[in-house]
């Protein structure tokens, strides 16, 4: 069959993409999504599973990206040479015929594409610099086309090489996924460079799990907090803070996530803005939140206005003396998951809706992480000031 000229089917949408990553989804979310973002990190800049693919963007984020979607009947004739970034994965789209595309913990949107096994080809383009764009709307475009899976193999994936600087270094490898409960008690490891193959007990398997485990976590996980945005590097840098706020009455907990909010729009020197006072006024007492702080798919005309305000001004407040990825910024806290190049103003705006959730505790755990990125470098301050408001005795 001929490669055809023009898709069956289009449509276009506006992703809220924060974090550099979003998801494309088929069907029903795996439990192993982190799994699938230490796997786009090592091969970069994708991964899937058959319902999940995962894409890295150079950019940490743009509020108003625009996605192309296409559907085609086969493989469409080549045009790679005209995108800076394209790779591809394999995707079922399942019974409801719903193809979702989100970024954590931005909204998503929704696609109509027919039920069926794809191969899918994410390609984009107009990239400014890997890392923070200088902009929550720095001008990039994305495509995704679909056509059935023939059984042919993706095509390798073509990454941006940033001009003097090239592309950033994959990362290791996740480890293999431990053995399920029915498995034999002893499983073949195969031959390495650094050792020979060789039975392994199931234990040391779990052993060198719970390692990894503790690794991440700092310690034993907390599972209350691992549904939480930003909660595992919390507990990694200040695990002491994170349990204190988890044992604290939800009264508290609420007075936390207020608090956090104030310190992170005050740090940015937006606490006394006339469209940002009203809403921690709000917060405060208890009410219902103005425009645009009242609805999370509003937060990007919140970004609009800060950007507005911050052109009029020309005082943007950068809190990392890194300005370009790969760079270091002088963090005095070893570890420290916030210390990369950053915008202040536009790291405490997310604070503003996290405290507004109803659980009290998941309010008080993501408000402290929006407010943690916001102070960055200077982390160990905010935690600090707030053990002391809070945790004295």
């Amino acid at each position: 069959m001929d490669a055809p000229d023009k898709p069956a089917h289009t449509q276009h949408v506006v992703l809220a993409m924060d974090h550099g990553q979003f998801y494309l989804r088929g069907g029903e979310a795996e439990p192993s999504e982190m799994t699938l973002l230490e796997r786009a990190m090592a091969v970069q800049p994708s991964a899937g599973d058959g319902s999940t693919v995962v894409v890295l963007s150079p950019h940490q984020n743009n509020f108003e990206m625009p996605i192309d979607i296409e559907v085609f009947d086969a493989r469409p004739h080549s045009d790679e040479s005209s995108w800076e970034q394209v790779c591809e994965e394999r995707l079922e789209i399942g019974p409801d015929g719903i193809l979702q595309i989100d970024s954590t913990p931005m909204s998503s949107v929704e696609c109509s594409v027919p039920p069926g096994r794809y191969l899918v080809q994410i390609a984009g383009r107009n990239f400014v610099n890997y890392g923070w764009p200088g902009s929550t709307t720095p001008g990039d475009e994305w495509r995704v086309r679909l056509w059935p899976d023939d059984g042919v193999e993706p095509r390798p994936a073509v990454r941006w090489n940033m001009p003097g600087y090239g592309v950033p270094p994959d990362t290791e490898p996740p480890p293999e996924p431990e053995p399920e409960d029915d498995r034999p008690a002893f499983i073949w490891q195969f031959a390495t460079d650094s050792e020979p193959g060789r039975l392994i007990e199931r234990s040391e398997l779990d052993a060198r799990a719970a390692e990894r485990r503790a690794a991440e976590w700092g310690g034993d996980p907390i599972p209350q907090v691992s549904t939480y945005n930003g909660g595992q590097g919390l507990v990694r840098l200040d695990r002491d803070l994170v349990v204190r706020i988890l044992e604290a009455s939800p009264t508290t907990a609420r007075s936390i996530a207020v608090w956090c909010a104030e310190a992170a729009t005050g740090h940015a020197r937006l606490s006394t803005a006339s469209w940002v006072s009203p809403a921690l006024a709000a917060l405060r007492e208890g009410r219902a939140m103005p425009a645009p702080f009242d609805e999370i798919s509003n937060i990007g005309l919140a970004f609009a206005q800060l950007d507005s305000a911050d052109q009029e001004a020309g005082d943007e407040i950068v809190s990392s003396s890194a300005s370009f990825v790969g760079r270091s910024s002088p963090s005095a806290t070893p570890g420290n998951p916030y210390d990369y190049p950053t915008s202040p103003r536009h790291m405490a705006i997310p604070a503003l809706y996290s405290a507004q959730d109803s659980d009290p505790y998941r309010a008080a755990v993501e408000t402290l992480h929006h407010a943690s990125a916001t102070y960055s470098v200077t982390v160990e301050d905010l935690h600090a000031r707030l053990k002391e408001k809070f945790f004295r005795h």
